[in-house]
């Protein structure tokens, strides 16, 4: 069994609820290297960063 960097993995727990559930189930099926991972939780947090601030852009 691979564990996860402590760092990565503090990372992945700060993400929205289904987000983290997605990627702890794909984590679970599929060997990600510590880089790969990092890059992936970067990406999701870009994402998400940037739904809420066309959310926030949008008029009333």
């Amino acid at each position: 069994m691979r564990t996860i960097n402590p760092g990565l993995f503090a990372r992945l727990m700060r993400l929205p609820d289904a987000a983290r559930n997605d990627l702890l189930e794909f984590l679970g099926a599929t060997p990600v290297a510590d880089a790969q991972l990092s890059a992936v939780i970067d990406s999701i947090a870009e994402r998400l960063v940037r739904e809420r601030s066309g959310i926030r852009m949008e008029p009333n």
